[in-house]
């Protein structure tokens, strides 16, 4: 069972043209977020858990159950390259559920089809993923939809589990540094749950060619006054019927009504205004809840009007660029843990990390090969140590793959050697014990904590081909 609150109102639809790039995209996101999938190999005579690089199956099915940040392995999620969809029965709130957190809000954005992000009975706000996101793919995902509150709100209105959704929650999650206010769709979901309709500093009380020049937001107010008129008149009979008609009208079919002579003005008003303003005013003014009369009226609602505004995407000022750091996200100070995803650029390593680099380098240098061993026997005893003494994440099983095809070259011998040494550094003081015995016993409970770090760095080191090659040597 899904153990977190996080999941995706709607459904998912990436077209045919954008799937195989969001498909790239996801597995680059499991990849750069430290997602693995477990498995057993023999090794030396014994079995040993290492960790490989989830990717499709001959069904398109994408399976993983560990993050090397979380060190924690839970039970199998998958990824449907074909459907686009995610299923994660044991997610938590860790890495692992960042990670997974990226990939719906990556749905949500790719999606053809209305779909949103959702915590709970409330939508995620978008900001820090978008960051995220650029941070990991370098690309910035289109959450622009999102500035239309009202239709978002409708949606989820109309979504089975979120009847009970506010405006106040879909206004929560608008982000004001990524898109330009869309006034239109703002005003539509402004208040709608209010049971009263607060006058305007200026009230407008013109005439019906005079309404395309008023200001849309005295609009809400001079409909509420006419609606009370109206209602007043014993009219709200037929004002209901007329409404009806009116919110699922086209604007050519609103144009038309316009002309009526008792309630054209209404409709001269819905050519600029959402379907939710004139519902709204109706609602207060007969003192009747705004979504029973939606609901009961059983309108869509158009969405067609006559607007000033443009559109889209607009400025986004200081968060243009904006960028959060995997590493930040997972509240990690540095990029100790992330040798293996060095590339071109620098990594945010301590100090600590640099010396241990320079440390190594220097050492591999002076290693000698006095004594041959067997590399599997070794290299499985270094695999089960890192685990069972030092808690260190799962090894990676291209590291395990290679140094056994490498295991009569000299520099993996080295490689190894030096490896072992670092694990065992401290048990010199303890003479009367065997290494394991050390280690187990006493080491692990007082060896500093970046050393626990370091070990699982430096298998991380030993895959990163370029940068290997530029400490080691090899």
């Amino acid at each position: 069972m899904n153990n977190c609150g996080y999941k995706i109102a709607g459904n998912v639809a990436v077209s045919e043209e954008k799937k195989e790039e969001f498909n790239r995209y996801i597995l680059r996101i499991l990849d750069r977020g430290g997602i693995r999938k477990t498995e057993q190999i023999e090794l030396g005579g014994r079995t040993v858990t290492v960790v490989s690089h989830p990717v499709p199956d001959r069904e398109g099915i994408v399976r993983f159950d560990y993050s090397i940040f979380e060190k924690r392995k839970r039970e199998t999620a998958t990824y449907n390259t074909k459907t686009c969809e995610l299923i994660t029965p044991d997610r938590g709130y860790q890495e692992f559920g960042l990670v997974m957190n990226v990939i719906m809000a990556m749905q949500e954005a790719y999606s053809r089809g209305k779909c949103y992000f959702m915590d709970g009975d409330e939508p995620v706000s978008a900001d820090a993923y978008v960051g995220l996101i650029r941070g990991m793919l370098g690309i910035s995902p289109d959450f622009s939809h999102r500035a239309k509150m009202w239709d978002m709100l409708l949606f989820l209105k109309n979504t089975e589990g979120y009847q009970n959704i506010t405006a106040q929650a879909v206004w929560k999650a608008y982000s004001f540094d990524l898109w330009e206010l869309d006034i239109d769709q703002f005003m539509a979901a402004y208040e709608i749950d209010s049971k009263e309709i607060t006058a305007p500093r200026e009230i407008f009380d013109g005439k019906k060619d005079e309404i395309k020049e008023a200001p849309k937001g005295v609009l809400k107010y001079y409909l509420y006054q006419i609606m009370c008129r109206l209602a007043g008149e014993k009219q709200e009979e037929g004002l209901e019927h007329f409404l009806r008609e009116l919110l699922d009208a086209d604007l050519a079919g609103r144009r038309k009504l316009a002309e009526d002579v008792l309630y054209g003005v209404i409709a001269e008003v819905s050519l600029y205004v959402l379907p939710s303003i004139i519902v709204q005013a109706y609602a207060v003014a007969v003192k009747r809840d705004f979504w029973d009369v939606w609901k009961g009226w059983e309108v869509k609602g158009y969405s067609d009007i006559i607007t000033d505004q443009e559109q889209g995407r607009g400025p986004v000022g200081e968060k243009d660029d904006w960028i959060l750091p995997f590493y930040k996200a997972i509240q990690r100070k540095n990029e100790d843990e992330m040798i293996e995803f060095w590339e071109d650029g620098t990594l945010r390593l301590s100090e600590d990390m640099k010396e241990c680099l320079s440390d190594w380098q220097e050492r591999f240098q002076e290693i000698s090969l006095e004594n041959d061993f067997d590399v599997e026997d070794f290299l499985s005893e270094i695999v089960a140590d890192l685990d069972r003494d030092w808690g260190c994440r799962l090894v990676d099983k291209a590291f395990i793959t290679e140094f056994a095809e490498h295991k009569n070259e000299e520099n993996y011998k080295k490689a190894l050697l030096l490896f072992r040494d670092f694990m065992d550094e401290d048990t010199v003081y303890f003479p009367e014990l065997t290494k394991k015995q050390a280690n187990s016993w006493i080491i692990r409970r007082s060896r500093a904590k970046f050393d626990f770090t370091a070990m699982s760095a430096f298998q991380s080191l030993l895959i990163n081909h370029r940068h290997r090659h530029e400490i080691l040597g090899f």
